[in-house]
């Protein structure tokens, strides 16, 4: 069987490994196509942001040049000429904010001279611009406007161009256009600076974020210059950003190509979602899928006429098995009667054995009622004399001697009329705990008067039982004053009562610590008249009785010893029935069926 399974399996499992070949090659060429096109989409991003910068580097130049802008250095204070040269050169050029700040950092001069965020008279000599043009050098620096807040790129000259600086020239060319046209053009694409920090992105959320955790002191560097301001710097997902083909920013994977810009040390990134590279898959896919279901068709239809055929030949097969089941049907109803007949046989034979036993205790009752009777005699004789000698109160005591000894031998011959007949109960469905906690109430005292401490463990739930209630609790009650009675003499007497369901039947344990039951009187102490009390209470009938009620109710009564002391009764009682199958045999004949 398995190796005609392989055989069938064959032909899907050759496609899929072909589907996987393909799937892989075209998935390379798609890898391959989304490389070539972020190449070229990099290269395009690269020219404008260096087109940008190429169009604004010759502004600083030639305002360090012009002594219309210089001339607020030469006065030491602003003059209204220059800011409105600049106001002018701004305008025209599409710059940003053109100034000039002396050679200690202070603007005296701005293109927004006029406005409320206006810069003139604020120092921005901590910039690194600033100080690379007062060193004479082109300074470039990127950063976020501490005044305006608005990011741009910031191109500084010293003036005069040539000699010892006196000022510098600044001119910052807003970067926001570029970010544009990056978001309009639905592509996912971002700049990072020398230390790993975003400045522009098609993406908003994504700006002044890192790649990953920033050192401590590349912190400290970019806080000294107050480069972006207070923004926090935060990484751009929870989870570190790796490799270098695909990274993987808040659980989504992108095919990732990068390209210098050739400018202060900066990166543009470009990134395509993975799921992008994988469009020649899906055909791919589908088509074997269709493949693999067509043959699945054509193998069920084939196997379907076999099963039909198979079909006919079990009707055939069940025909047969159905004049077998009647014929099984007639042996169990037989059976059961058999079984019945042979029930009522030994319940019979049980009554028999008790009443013999009644036979062979007679010696042991004569011996009972003899020496009762005995004394009875006595006590009337006495009482005539003391009578006849006017001593009433001596006659009174002995009249209360001879009630106590009438009372005895009642009480001895109604526990062997209980013992020999039990009486009869009505059979019904009860909850075994009712009973417990009933024939607790009544042992109470008991334990009350032994000091004897009763523990009682019952589950929550219902325990349905088919018995007589007044005939189980009258064993209980026995079992539990047995128990008080043993554990009596204890320091720490201690009974406990547990409740288990088996599944068919209920078993009630009664445990104590007392003395035990030696093993060799084990079998002895359901006899009528044995006891193992040392005291005169008891007749030794309690046992005898609660055996024969367990009996009658269809449940078992047994005794064994405890641990590490004491002894433990067991009483099993029979479970209610999910359902009466008596005159239904069919769930005798379903095995056979099956089989």
């Amino acid at each position: 069987m398995s190796t005609r399974w392989l055989i069938l399996a064959l032909p899907p499992l050759l496609l899929i490994m072909a589907a996987l070949a393909l799937a892989y090659v075209f998935q390379e060429l798609d890898e391959a196509g989304v490389d070539r096109k972020a190449a070229e989409r990099l290269t395009l991003y690269r020219q404008t942001i260096i087109g940008e910068y190429q169009k604004y580097r010759y502004l600083p130049y030639m305002i360090a040049r012009d002594p219309r802008a210089t001339a607020s250095i030469g006065l030491g204070q602003p003059a209204e000429s220059a800011n409105r040269f600049l106001e002018e050169m701004a305008a025209n050029s599409g710059a940003d904010l053109l100034y000039v700040m002396n050679a200690d950092g202070t603007t005296v001069a701005a293109s927004n001279w006029q406005k409320p965020l206006s810069l003139v008279g604020r120092n921005y000599g901590f910039r690194p611009y600033f100080k690379a043009a007062m060193r004479g050098e082109e300074g470039q620096f990127f950063a976020i406007g501490l005044t305006t807040g608005r990011p741009g790129l910031f191109l500084a000259r010293p003036t005069p161009v040539e000699g010892e600086p006196v000022g510098v020239a600044v001119v910052k060319v807003d970067t926001r256009d570029l970010e544009t046209a990056w978001a309009e053009g639905g592509e996912l694409v971002f700049a990072t600076d020398a230390d790993g920090v975003i400045f522009l992105s098609s993406r908003p959320d994504w700006r002044y974020r890192t790649l990953a955790d920033l050192p401590a002191e590349t912190r400290a560097a970019i806080a000294s210059s107050q480069k972006y301001a207070k923004e926090t710097l935060k990484p751009v997902s929870g989870q570190p950003v790796t490799g270098q083909k695909q990274l993987t920013i808040d659980r989504q994977t992108f095919r990732h190509n990068s390209t210098d810009v050739g400018l202060l040390g900066w990166k543009l990134h470009f990134l395509v979602p993975v799921e992008e590279t994988h469009n020649s898959a899906l055909p791919i896919w589908a088509v074997t899928l269709t493949l693999c279901l067509f043959y699945a068709v054509i193998v069920l239809g084939l196997r379907g006429r076999r099963l039909r055929k198979a079909s006919a030949l079990l009707r055939q097969e069940s025909a047969d098995l159905k004049d077998l089941n009647q014929r099984l049907v007639g042996e169990i109803k037989e059976r059961r009667r058999v079984e019945h007949a042979l029930l009522e046989a030994q319940r019979g034979l049980a009554r028999s054995n008790r009443l013999a036993a009644v036979g062979e205790m007679s010696a042991a009752v004569v011996h009972e009622l003899s020496q009762p009777l005995s004394a009875l005699r006595m006590f009337v004789a006495g009482t005539r004399k003391f009578l006849e000698k006017g001593d009433t109160q001596t006659a009174a005591e002995n009249l209360q001697e001879i009630d106590s000894l009438q009372m005895r031998m009642t009480s001895l011959t109604q526990e062997l009329k209980r013992f020999a007949r039990p009486g009869e109960s009505r059979i019904e469905d009860v909850d075994l705990r009712d009973s417990i906690q009933a024939a607790e109430k009544i042992a109470r005292p008991r334990f009350e008067e032994t000091g004897v401490l009763l523990k009682i463990d019952m589950p929550d739930t219902p325990l349905i039982v088919e018995t007589a209630p007044l005939r189980i609790e009258q064993i209980l009650v026995n079992l539990l004053r047995n128990a008080a009675d043993a554990a009596a003499d204890e320091d720490d007497g201690v009974v406990q009562l547990q409740v288990q369901e088996t599944g068919t039947s209920v078993l009630v344990r009664v445990l104590d610590n007392g003395p035990g039951i030696p093993v060799g009187l084990r079998e002895r102490i359901f006899d009528p008249f044995f006891s193992t009390k040392t005291n005169s209470e008891g007749m030794g009938l309690g046992l005898a009785i609660s055996m024969r009620i367990a009996e009658d109710l269809g449940g078992e009564l047994s005794v064994s010893g405890n641990r590490p002391k004491g002894a433990v009764f067991e009483l099993k009682v029979p479970a209610l029935k999910s359902g009466d199958t008596a005159d239904d045999p069919s769930e005798y004949l379903e095995p056979a069926i099956a089989e």
